[in-house]
Formats: C-alpha cells, structure tokens, sequence
C-alpha cells in the first residue's frame, strides 16, 4: 500500500474476530492459553486501529442517534487504543478481550450501516472530546499538565468501568465527596 492508503476492511474476518472475543467466556472446560488470548487481543486492536478512522470520517455526516452512538465508541476505542491494556491475569485478559470485541463490533456495525448520511457538521466537536479526560474519583476535568493515571473502577458488572483519575490533586476532593455520599442512617 502506498502512503495515505489504508487496509481494506474485511468484515468477516473482523466478525469472526469478535466473535471469538465475545465467546471468550464460553470456554469453562477448555480455557484458551495466554498465548492464545494474546494473539486474539492484538488482533482485536488491530481491526479496532483499521476501523477507527473510518468511522471517524463519517462520524460529523451521522445523525441522531447514530451519530451519539458513534460518538461513545469513538471515545471508547480511542481511550483503548491509546494505551493498550496487557495483563498476566487471565481472568483481566480475558475483561479486557470482550471489552475490545464490542468496541470493535460497534466500529464495524457503524462502519457497515452509518444510518442516512448529510452534510458534514461539528467535524471539530470529536476531536475535543476525544483529548478530554475526567477524574473518575472527583469527576473534575484532567487539565493539560496535571498527573494522571488509567484507571479501572469496580462496579456491579466487575472491574469494567475504565477511565482516568488524578494522581496528585483530587484526594481531598474525593474524600469529602465519599463522605458527603454515604448512607444516612
């Protein structure tokens, strides 16, 4: 490929692909080896690397609602793509591969099917968002030039909920906030 060409989209192998990453729990009895989950993430961010810029392309002549859906796994994959997780926990490997499988799935089914297309607008509107960062322990805005670092919340789904917190300036904040939040009794 010349220069400013990009790969071409083979959407059936990026579905088996995903596919593989959505099943990754479905195997009780036989678990995959490390080497093979390994193999299964890269390929994942691989196909996530190859369907970003597309879909990032069409994203300002989308609408409605699939314009705010392209929107969230823009900002979804962009955040997975910029700093890749790797893991030596197969139980962590195996959150991280179904969680890049439906970014992927998403990327694809936008690509495939982008709703009616019209003129573009916002195109600037995705790349902000797509610098922004908030705390995820005091919800403030990650300014240029405060420390950071990824990071990985619990929930009630598992340790699903990714983002970034501050590591320098948000503790105090952070502890009146638990404080404010707790139960009254």
């Amino acid at each position: 490929m010349k220069g400013g060409e990009r790969a071409p989209i083979d959407a059936e192998a990026i579905r088996q692909a995903y596919m593989a990453g959505l099943d990754v729990w479905g195997y009780s009895y036989n678990p995959p080896k490390p080497e093979e989950l390994a193999q299964l993430r890269d390929q994942l961010t691989e196909y996530a690397h190859l369907l970003f810029p597309e879909v990032k392309g069409l994203w300002p002549r989308m609408r409605s609602e699939t314009r705010q859906a392209a929107f969230h796994a823009l900002r979804h994959a962009h955040y997975r793509m910029q700093e890749p997780v790797t893991t030596n926990s197969v139980l962590a490997e195996t959150w991280n591969i179904q969680d890049l499988a439906v970014v992927v799935r998403a990327l694809l089914i936008l690509y495939e099917k982008p709703g009616p297309l019209g003129a573009p607008i916002g195109r600037n509107e995705i790349e902000e968002a797509l610098r922004q960062r908030e705390c995820g322990s005091c919800l403030q805005p990650i300014a240029d030039g405060e420390g950071y670092e990824r990071a990985v919340y619990a929930s009630d789904a598992g340790p699903c909920i990714r983002g970034y917190r501050h590591t320098d300036s948000c503790v105090p904040l952070a502890d009146e906030r638990r404080v404010q939040l707790r139960a009254v009794p």
